[in-house]
């Protein structure tokens, strides 16, 4: 078949048909199912029935055999009795992902984000359950990038008025995406469920389907972790959850909440007139100013367009290049990505595809830190994309690659950035600006997961011998780059395989000046390795390795490592360290102290918000078995495995939920913890100066008695 551009959306239909869908309507393709075998004796032994053919596969890798079924029912009776006999195989249960590996085919190639048509939706409530004796749909807010907004019920419409005139805008507007922070868990779930209730239909699919909701709980791919959430699917769209989005933008951690609210104030989309109402208080608002409650959620609407076009253009424009669906790309992790691309390489030249490796240990990257303390005028040197340079430059492949597909694709989409970023360059208008940057981004989150993918335990062609000098070589160029620096009277603070903080030699004074002292300082790099200029400082504190606080020429504050953040930490303390670092930066040690001494204060006579005084917690099933949790499980009562809860500590020293929260804090233990926060900079003091400046309170007994 040959690549098609402008696709929005693929779907299985009838079980061996693909239905695609453009601006100019909707065709239908063949479509046979497919897994590969080691042995075409295997299906027989399986007794496999529904097979349309199987083809042989040339090359080297075990999987020599695809074979194709008449239908996806065939497929999956195939894939099941495979498994229950103990037959390796190898498939991927995404009918759409099977059909485009083999085709070439990609989705939204040649549009850009802003060509797709993307609504974002949001609903008010009665409270949070859906499933309460009162519970109600009071509005649903709509907006999208074709400058549509409206507010369904604010005109007192009963609930099943609502729902159907929600139904009727979706198949009006047409959306190929549709957003929502939180949606999954909450919007789509809830609508859902009050549907269920009033005997209301959710026709959203492009066909006329219902909207469905997914079995059980999937995971997306946040980093290291992999979070759950609970899927749901419209058939012909795409639903995007920028609630998982920003948190797999957030690369560094820099946001302290992943709330709506919180995410477009961190990155800067807040608008000045926008409406603010707590969650707690929507249900009164509602009953005393409607019209306040429908301003606030427009503004929430528009709160996530805004941040959808921050923050999941990356996953749009991976799509292009990717076999997925839009929806799959924003919950995949990197390993799978490049998986499903090397897979169909080969599937689509007729080669055959290897059995994964076993893992095997190796070395790691590169950590050392050389100073602590307070510095200014501070640099931080980057070597761009250094393991995948290092591939490139040194030739490194999965030896399991024999056909020698691995470096020209990342050669080629190393070339399809470069190309990205010099256009980003000459780019005149926002929105041009906005296209290249996105298309450069997500050129580069793939180009930097072809390291990680040698190491991937369920990669095809993972390859943990070739990762041993990949990380070896960086570690050479790590401290050739330290070499240089020193030799140049840069005074160093800390380097990893990422980069090398330091404080610039005496004589530079302006950025162009450092631009010009690192550029110098790449050319004395191997050939296709280079050094960039990633960020200057007004000021940085240096704790331990990776632990400091960075703080820029603008104002902003960057806080890493666990010993500085964590959202565990209660927002007061998380607040404290915004406040107390760039006075500390700033050398201002009285003001650090009358800091201190005003929190401590505060946090004595009970003045801070009760959310202020809280922590997130997430439950899991050690929350009940673990003795350590005791207190979290007599908090967590009622709830299940992947709840989230908010506690404070009570002056009994047990744990309690917000919601029962009777001015009853532990001010005692915030006091201590307070010092604790302020004891992450002690060695920044001598120790008599830093008891001087931050000495333990302790609250009084009787004190806190006196407020009951």
């Amino acid at each position: 078949m040959r690549p098609q551009s402008e696709i929005l959306a693929v779907e299985l239909v009838d079980g061996n048909k693909m239905a695609y869908y453009t601006r100019a309507g909707r065709e239908t393709h063949p479509f046979s199912p497919w897994l590969l075998v080691e042995a075409p004796e295997e299906c027989d032994r399986a007794g496999l029935a529904g097979v349309r053919k199987i083809s042989h596969l040339k090359g080297g890798g075990q999987f020599r055999f695809l074979v194709h079924f008449h239908s996806w029912s065939d497929f999956l009776d195939a894939r099941g009795r495979l498994s229950a006999d103990g037959i390796v195989h190898f498939d991927f249960n995404n009918p759409v992902k099977q059909h485009l590996m083999l085709s070439g085919n990609t989705l939204y190639r040649g549009l850009r984000y802003n060509d797709a048509h993307r609504l974002q939706l949001d609903i008010e409530t009665t409270g949070l359950n859906p499933e309460a004796r009162d519970a109600r749909i009071i509005l649903v807010a709509l907006s999208d990038n074709r400058n549509y907004e409206e507010v369904l019920g604010a005109g007192g419409m009963t609930e099943v008025a609502i729902l159907e005139a929600l139904n009727h805008r979706i198949r009006s507007r047409d959306p190929d995406i549709i957003e929502g922070h939180n949606i999954f868990d909450f919007d789509l779930n809830y609508i859902q469920a009050r549907a269920r209730a009033l005997n209301v239909s959710l026709p959203w699919g492009r066909d006329g389907s219902e909207l469905k909701a997914g079995n059980g709980m999937r995971r997306y791919r946040v980093g290291a972790r992999s979070p759950t959430f609970r899927p749901a699917y419209i058939h012909g769209r795409h639903i995007i959850d920028t609630l998982h989005q920003v948190q797999r933008y957030d690369i560094g951690g820099r946001l302290e909440s992943y709330g709506l609210k919180n995410a477009v104030r961190s990155l800067g989309l807040e608008r000045g007139d926008r409406v603010f109402i707590e969650g707690a208080d929507i249900r009164k608002t509602w009953r005393d100013d409607p019209g306040r409650v429908a301003d606030y959620a427009l503004d929430d609407v528009r709160d996530v367009r805004a941040l959808s076009e921050m923050v999941a253009t990356t996953e749009f424009y991976q799509t292009q290049v990717l076999p997925y669906r839009l929806q799959d790309a924003a919950i995949a992790g990197p390993g799978e990505k490049i998986n499903a691309l090397m897979i169909g390489a080969y599937l689509r030249r007729g080669l055959a595809v290897p059995r994964p490796q076993h893992s095997e240990p190796f070395g790691g990257g590169y950590t050392e830190l050389f100073a602590s303390g307070v510095f200014n005028r501070v640099v931080k040197a980057d070597v761009e994309s250094l393991y995948p340079s290092i591939m490139l430059n040194y030739g490194i492949r999965p030896v399991s690659d024999t056909e020698n597909v691995f470096l020209p694709m990342l050669r080629r989409l190393t070339g399809r950035r470069l190309e990205a970023k010099a256009s980003l360059k000459e780019a005149d208008t926002d929105a041009d600006r906005s296209y290249w940057d996105g298309l450069q981004g997500s050129y580069k989150l793939l180009i930097n997961s072809f390291y990680g993918y040698l190491a991937y335990g369920r990669a095809n062609f993972n390859d943990y011998k070739a990762a041993a000098p990949v990380t070896s070589l960086g570690q050479q160029i790590a401290r050739k780059v330290v070499t240089l620096l020193r030799e140049r009277s840069a005074r160093l603070i800390e380097a990893d395989t990422d980069g090398v903080y330091f404080v610039v030699p005496p004589g530079i004074r302006s950025e162009c000046e450092e631009h010009d002292f690192i550029e110098a300082l790449s050319r004395e790099l191997p050939e296709g390795i280079r050094l960039s200029h990633d960020g200057r400082f007004r000021g940085m504190i240096s704790l331990k390795a990776k632990n400091y606080v960075l703080a820029d020429y603008g104002g902003r504050l960057i806080v890493k490592g666990s010993s500085l953040r964590s959202r565990r930490d209660e927002r007061v303390f998380r607040e404290f360290v915004r406040k107390l670092a760039p006075l500390l930066i700033n050398r201002q040690s009285d003001a650090a102290a009358a800091l201190y001494a005003e929190f401590a204060d505060r946090l004595g006579a009970g003045q801070f918000d009760q959310t202020d005084i809280c922590r997130r917690e997430t439950v899991t099933e050690k929350t009940f078995s673990n003795p350590n949790l005791r207190r979290l499980a007599a908090a967590a009562e009622g709830c299940k495995a992947g709840d989230r809860i908010t506690v404070y500590q009570r002056n009994d020293g047990s744990l309690a939920r917000i919601e029962n929260y009777d001015n009853d804090e532990d001010r005692g233990y915030l006091l201590r913890r307070l010092h604790d926060m302020a004891g992450r900079f002690r060695g920044l003091f001598g120790d008599i100066e830093f008891d001087r400046f931050f000495p333990l309170r302790k609250q009084s007994a009787g004190k806190q008695l006196s407020l009951f």
